[in-house]
C-alpha cells in the first residue's frame, strides 16, 4: 500500500489507544533539545534545537540518547 499524504505517516498510522508521548524542549548541558520524556527523570533526545554544528557532531547528543532531566 502506498500512502500520499500531507499529515506526517507516524501522526495519521499511531494507535490512538496509545497514550500521547511527554515532549519537551529542554536545555541539557548548555545544549537546547526535544525530548521525550520518561517518568524516572530521564529523557529519550528527539532532535536537537542547537544552531552550534559541534552540538551535531557529538555522540552523546545523537537522537535516541539517553539523557538526565535533573539538575
Amino acid at each position: 500500500m502506498i500512502y500520499y499524504s500531507v499529515i506526517p505517516a507516524e501522526v495519521a498510522l499511531q494507535d490512538p489507544a496509545q497514550p500521547e508521548p511527554k515532549i519537551r524542549e529542554v536545555l541539557v548541558e548548555g545544549v537546547s533539545m526535544m525530548v521525550e520524556v520518561d517518568g524516572a527523570g530521564e529523557g529519550r533526545i528527539l532532535r536537537l534545537l542547537s544552531t552550534d554544528p559541534a552540538h551535531y557532531l557529538d555522540p552523546r547528543y545523537q537522537p535516541g540518547s539517553r539523557v538526565s532531566l535533573k539538575s
